[in-house]
């Protein structure tokens, strides 16, 4: 791996963002501009985000110091699999929306991406021993093991609130609104040309394919 290479994940690895076809809008700009929606920790469903244990040496303002960096921090869950059945049934809509695969860029709109781990909350180190951004995402890339299947990889924001990807494929679920799917096929297919189109009833096929290369 290049050392300019900011992520945790290889450069050819396909991540995953599973999503509804609600707020169609937002879907419209994921496809048309190639780029994900990084949202702060306060918004994910897990009650726990951000949680920590810290060593007394810590001092009220520098606890107050940190959590003002965790706060800023914007960061956009993918997953390393395709075909997890609680993710198409909790964020796709029960299997109506769709799956996007992209790929990481190596420039600043991109962001740094890390796995999870899912070890529960993560223990601090003295504050003088690390900047506060990076502990700051520390604290977030960690969560509690009942969320393990999710096979996440966050990437934080280094811009605003956007994420630049290359999107390398688009998977129909299998119950995809019929009249919503060919209007998406046909932006998939004037602003993303290169882009494979799939159904969910394909991913067992081409995930064995891709598993034998």
């Amino acid at each position: 791996m290049e050392s300019s290479w900011k992520h945790e994940t290889p450069k050819e690895k396909i991540l995953y963002k599973y999503r509804a076809f609600s707020n169609f809008e937002n879907l419209v700009d994921i496809i048309v501009n190639s780029r994900l929606y990084a949202a702060s920790y306060d918004k994910m469903n897990d009650p726990m985000e951000g949680g920590y244990s810290f060593p007394n040496t810590y001092t009220d303002e520098q606890i107050k110091e940190l959590e003002v960096v965790i706060g800023k921090q914007k960061f956009c869950s993918l997953s390393a699999s395709n075909d997890i059945d609680l993710m198409w049934a909790h964020y796709a809509n029960g299997n109506r929306g769709i799956c996007i695969g992209v790929t990481l860029k190596d420039t600043r709109r991109a962001g740094e991406a890390y796995r999870v781990i899912y070890d529960g909350q993560p223990n601090l180190m003295h504050p003088c021993e690390k900047k506060e951004q990076d502990r700051a995402r520390k604290i977030l890339r960690h969560k509690s093991a009942c969320w393990s299947h999710e096979k996440e990889v966050r990437i934080f924001s280094n811009d605003g609130h956007l994420v630049d990807v290359e999107i390398k494929e688009i998977i129909f679920g299998k119950r995809a609104d019929p009249q919503l799917k060919p209007l998406v096929e046909a932006l998939i297919k004037k602003f993303l040309p290169k882009t494979v189109i799939l159904t969910q009833d394909d991913l067992a096929q081409v995930n064995d394919a891709r598993r034998k290369d």
